[in-house]
């Protein structure tokens, strides 16, 4: 076997050759084809084997990276039925033919021509065109060639027209033998042809390889059969899932491989089928089925499938994504005490933080109730999911029910295109922090209800529920089961909420704790401001810490914050005097009425004061609060119950 090369420079770049294997039939052909491939950009392998004793040298040229194979036509019958390569015949034309008879008739008379499988046609006038006597034998192996060769000898033919098999047996049987003769120019442009198959099935190999690696790419299983139920296509991660080999399951029934799918009713039907949940070896996947259609007929079908658990997962990376930013930042840590009221506090935060229970925080405002939830979160196995954090009391009704449990497209007017999903979903498997949950409406008392007892969440507007994973943490400035007694808060969902309970102190039972949380605030606004830090007086130390603080730690630190700012632009105690007695003023306005009193108010009493109780003073009311439902029934001296009634009375729900 002889190779020779030949590259073609194209710029700086060279192409890749061109790789050919041809079998010649003589050595006249294969010195042509020596001389064409020193010209050309190819690489040509000969091999002088013909018929059946060129299917060995065929594979391995095949097995070598030859791209296309060039043989005479017997030959290239045998190499087609054998390979998996382009085969392509020298041509042997009429021409060429009455060319190599014309020479053959000198050196005899009588000619005889093998023809593999078939005769040639209009040979007729051969015998009065060169006066001699013609004849053709059909053969389609070498043992077939050599038998009517001998046959013809037995005959008395004299010369034989043919490659080398037939020279071979013609000279074992006495007769002389002529060359079938292929000029130049053939032998040239079945090379040319031979090149341009190549070529093409370079670019097919090519779109076929891109196609696999799109497919291969896809975290989806992915298989396609043809109309008869054969498998045709399969990518890496379904033969991963499915736990097969791509070479071994090509050509077998996709029965074989999805015996419970629902590929023939899609074939039938032509219609897709998606999200189809099915159990292939004993695991489950959920299939897409997608008819493939041709001329109004299904030749086949795509199926994409996935692992439920990777569906899972990718939900839960979706809601993720979705949900960045709800981080927890604050720290057990960041909590300054040394109280042993707080002590306390910090110790149950670090065991309930173990547990997936709900927790419910109760305390003052001011007191630090989202710290202590973000503490619990940071410090249980939630801590790397979201932490959502949601006031209660400062949404209105409507909004804090979309907000919370989401809506789908067209709930109602104004909504999103698509929907949106609510706080509890983007909360999955992380942390909800509910605050002020004791100014909840009764439906929306119900809905949280149905979360903490079902686990799962149903949108407004929607008709189907999505499961979620949250543990819920809820928050009330009060005591929530004296809500519970006046009716205002649902018995159940306290039930539900108070499985573990947090009390926070007041800052008032807590003084020793204020010159270590001033001095806090102090260096932390300094920071903030670049300012320099300032000292007070001992007998201001103690006036801070026999004051009541209702509002508890976030009333000292934005006393600090004003402290240090007044006194970094002039030091002066009168300044200190006149901050102090601030102080006294907001306990006075906050102490009217006390909250004890309107708790206790008889209800009598409470009756004649709604009877009294104008449009302008509940909306007075309810402006001083902020709108928060449980403040403004605070203030009136009214439960929360008689609130909401007069709100609907007025028009001001």
């Amino acid at each position: 076997m002889f190779f020779l090369k030949h590259y073609r420079k194209v710029g700086a770049m060279e192409d890749k050759p061109f790789v050919i294997g041809v079998f010649v039939s003589s050595p006249s052909v294969g010195d042509r084809i020596k001389r064409i491939a020193t010209q050309r950009d190819s690489i040509i392998k000969i091999s002088y084997d013909n018929l059946t004793d060129a299917i060995l040298p065929g594979k391995k040229m095949e097995q070598e990276g030859v791209e296309v194979l060039v043989s005479r036509r017997g030959t290239a019958h045998l190499l087609r039925e054998n390979l998996h390569i382009p085969v392509l015949s020298l041509p042997q034309n009429s021409m060429s033919l009455l060319a190599s008879i014309r020479e053959a008739r000198k050196k005899g008379r009588k000619i005889f021509l093998p023809c593999f499988r078939n005769k040639h046609s209009g040979l007729e006038i051969i015998e009065d065109l060169f006066d001699v006597e013609f004849a053709q034998g059909i053969y389609t192996d070498l043992a077939s060639l050599r038998q009517i060769i001998a046959g013809a000898a037995q005959k008395g033919f004299e010369v034989v027209i043919g490659g080398l098999a037939s020279m071979s047996c013609a000279t074992e049987f006495g007769m002389k033998f002529h060359e079938l003769l292929t000029s130049t120019e053939e032998v040239r442009d079945t090379i040319e042809s031979a090149k341009s198959v190549a070529r093409s099935q370079r670019q097919q190999k090519g779109m076929a390889r891109r196609y696999q690696a799109i497919m291969d790419a896809t975290s989806d299983g992915i298989i396609a059969n043809d109309a008869a139920g054969i498998l045709t296509t399969i990518n890496r991660t379904a033969e991963r899932l499915l736990n097969i080999r791509g070479q071994n399951a090509v050509g077998a029934s996709i029965a074989h491989f999805l015996p419970q799918s629902v590929v023939n009713r899609v074939l039938q039907g032509k219609k897709e089928e998606r999200d189809k949940v099915e159990r292939v070896n004993d695991q489950m996947f959920i299939f897409n089925h997608i008819p493939v259609i041709l001329d109004g007929q299904a030749i086949g079908v795509v199926s994409s499938f996935q692992e439920i658990s990777h569906v899972m997962r990718a939900e839960n990376s979706l809601r993720r994504t979705l949900a960045k930013g709800f981080v927890a930042k604050y720290l057990i840590d960041d909590l300054i005490y040394q109280h042993p009221s707080m002590e306390k506090v910090v110790r149950l935060c670090r065991e309930f933080s173990k547990t997936d229970s709900s927790i419910l925080i109760s305390g003052e405002t001011g007191t630090g109730k989202e710290i202590i939830a973000q503490s619990i979160h940071n410090l249980s196995r939630r801590k790397t999911r979201p932490f959502v954090s949601v006031h209660c009391g400062a949404l209105p009704e409507q909004l804090l029910e979309s907000e919370l449990f989401g809506y789908e497209e067209g709930a109602f007017t104004g909504s999103k295109k698509g929907g949106k999903p609510g706080l509890f979903e983007l909360a999955h498997q992380g942390t909800m922090f509910l605050d002020e949950i004791d100014s909840t409406s009764p439906s929306v008392q119900m809905r949280l209800l149905r979360v903490l007892q079902e686990r799962e969440v149903m949108r407004v507007g929607a008709d189907h529920t999505i499961p979620i994973d949250v543990r819920v943490i809820a928050a009330a400035g009060k005591d929530l089961w004296n809500s519970v007694q006046e009716g205002d808060f649902r018995k159940d969902l306290f039930f539900r909420l108070n499985v573990l309970r947090i009390s926070i102190p007041p800052l008032r039972a807590r003084n020793m704790d204020i010159p270590r949380l001033l001095d806090h605030f102090l260096r932390y606004f300094g920071q903030k401001y670049k300012l320099d830090p300032i000292a007070i007086p001992g007998v201001y130390i103690q006036k801070l810490m026999s004051y009541s603080w209702p509002g508890n730690v976030r009333q000292l630190r934005h006393f600090a914050e004003q402290l240090l700012l007044n006194c970094s632009f002039q030091y002066d105690e009168e300044i200190l005097d006149t901050l102090f007695d601030e102080l006294s003023l907001i306990v006075d306005r906050k102490q009217e009425p006390p909250v004890a009193q309107t708790e206790n108010i008889p209800a009598g009493k409470e009756i004649q004061m709604t009877k009294r109780l104008g449009r302008e003073t509940l909306l007075a009311a309810l402006e001083g609060s902020r709108y928060n439902k449980t403040r403004a029934s605070e203030m009136l001296g009214i439960g929360r119950t008689t609130l909401w009634r007069k709100m609907k009375e007025f028009h001001l729900d």
